[in-house]
């Protein structure tokens, strides 16, 4: 199986001031991954790190990146959800189009919370 590595970062207006100023991920994920699987891999990361654990935010409400980002009933971003992704050079990635698109090796995608 294949690897590939991703950067993400993630922005969020919060009153506990913890996504306010963006967090940076670097992440390793299988070659065919999506951004719902790099979510996945980054909560699975998180969680094992409780020290870089920042949920639950939003009075307790928002446990997971996936669950800040991702809406599993429609399998779609969030429409609050602003998403500048592209590959190594500079290839865009349609991820609001299109959640199942195989990210590219060495993309870089932020993702801007409530971006309304």
């Amino acid at each position: 199986m294949e690897i590939k590595k991703i950067k993400i970062t993630i922005f969020a207006p919060d009153p506990e001031r913890k996504l306010s100023n963006g967090i940076d991920f670097d992440l390793d994920i299988k070659d065919n991954g999506t951004l719902v699987d790099a979510l996945s891999i980054l909560d699975k990361k998180v969680y094992e790190n409780i020290e870089d654990n920042i949920f639950p935010i939003y009075k307790g409400l928002i446990k997971s990146y996936l669950q800040l980002i991702w809406d599993a009933e429609d399998n779609i971003i969030y429409e609050d959800c602003a998403v500048n992704a592209y590959g190594p050079q500079k290839e865009f990635m349609p991820l609001h189009e299109d959640i199942n698109f195989n990210l590219y090796p060495n993309s870089e995608i932020t993702i801007a919370v409530h971006a309304d």
